[in-house]
Order: structure tokens, then C-alpha cells, then sequence
């Protein structure tokens, strides 16, 4: 979580491209872990004053978030500077775009997003490699450090079986399993 809190205090400069960075990968924190392509299809018609309700493009399962205050301050900042499309962000710049067109654009700003996650990451002093997909990992080990059961976590995430779950996180260490033993000694 330290990482993630480094990441927020990142300063962008006035750096829009940094800016969105840093938003987009924030947001996908905050979101559930909400990949890049969901957040590039969501609209302002999919968001209320407390919640984000959407149906997620790789598996069609349908979403409802809390807006929690890191997210209702993106989304803010997003209304703020808001562009005439029914879209959020600024990535899908047209609403009227064909299939092929949204996954050219998906493909140039992923790319884009993914060079400046890095500058972001060195500004932050994280030297870790830092890319899109790291906010849903960061998420998932965040709720499982704070003692969040696997079912919980795959259920926030949208996963069909636990086994996908188990993926996003490591084996635990010896010390942790020591621990939840301990539990059981009262």
C-alpha cells in the first residue's frame, strides 16, 4: 500500500499525459481493479452520485461499485474537463466509433499509458516495472495483506472460479500460515 500511496503523490507538473497516468491507473486501483479496456468504454450514463454500474467487456458480468472518494475525485476532475462524448475518459475521443477503430485506440493509448506508467513509477521511486494490469494486482494483494478472504477478493474482481484469483496472488510464507494456526490457540 505504500507504493500505491508513493504513486498518488506523484507530482505530474501539469502534465496531461502524466495526469491521466496517474488518474488512470489510480482509478483502476480504487475500482476494483477495473482493467484498462472497461475503464475506456465507461460512460457517464453508467455512473450515479454513489455508485458505477457497467458490464465488463471481457466477460460480460455485471458490475456495481461503490464510488468511493479517490474515484469521486477522478471522476470530478474527468466532468471537470469533460469532453463532448458520453465517455469518461479520454480515450475514445468520438461516440461513434466502429469495433476496429475502439481497438486501434485501446491499442495507442494502452501503449501510451503503459511508457508513462513508468516515468510515473521512477517519480514515485518505485522500481518495480510498473504497467496497466499492476493496479488489479496491486488491488487484489492490498485486500488480501488486510485479511480479505480469497472468495471476497475473486468475487471484486469478477472471477468464475477461485483458482483465477489465486493467480493474482502469491503462495503465502511460512510465516503467515504459522500465524492462522496460532489462531486456532486461544
Amino acid at each position: 500500500m505504500a507504493e500505491i500511496v508513493s504513486f498518488k503523490n506523484v507530482y505530474c507538473e501539469g502534465d496531461v499525459q502524466l495526469i491521466n497516468a496517474k488518474n488512470y491507473f489510480l482509478f483502476s486501483f480504487y475500482a476494483r481493479g477495473m482493467n484498462f479496456a472497461d475503464m475506456m468504454r465507461l460512460r457517464w450514463s453508467d455512473i450515479t452520485q454513489t455508485r458505477i454500474t457497467y458490464a465488463r467487456a471481457k466477460t460480460q458480468g455485471n458490475f456495481s461499485l461503490k464510488i468511493v472518494p479517490p474515484v469521486r475525485e477522478i471522476l470530478n476532475y474527468y466532468n471537470e474537463n469533460r469532453r463532448n462524448t458520453k465517455y469518461v475518459f479520454p480515450i475514445l475521443l468520438h461516440d461513434s466509433l466502429t469495433p476496429m477503430q475502439i481497438e486501434n485506440r485501446k491499442h495507442k493509448i494502452l501503449s501510451q499509458y503503459n511508457k508513462t506508467l513508468k516515468i510515473l513509477a521512477r517519480k514515485a521511486g518505485i522500481t518495480k516495472n510498473v504497467n496497466s494490469y499492476v493496479a488489479r494486482h496491486s488491488f487484489t494483494m492490498c485486500l488480501c495483506e488486510k485479511g480479505i478472504s480469497i472468495d471476497v477478493i475473486g468475487e471484486t474482481l469478477g472471477h468464475q472460479i477461485v483458482l483465477t484469483t489465486k493467480a493474482y496472488v502469491p503462495e503465502f510464507g511460512v510465516e503467515v500460515l504459522d500465524e492462522a494456526v496460532e489462531v486456532l490457540l486461544w
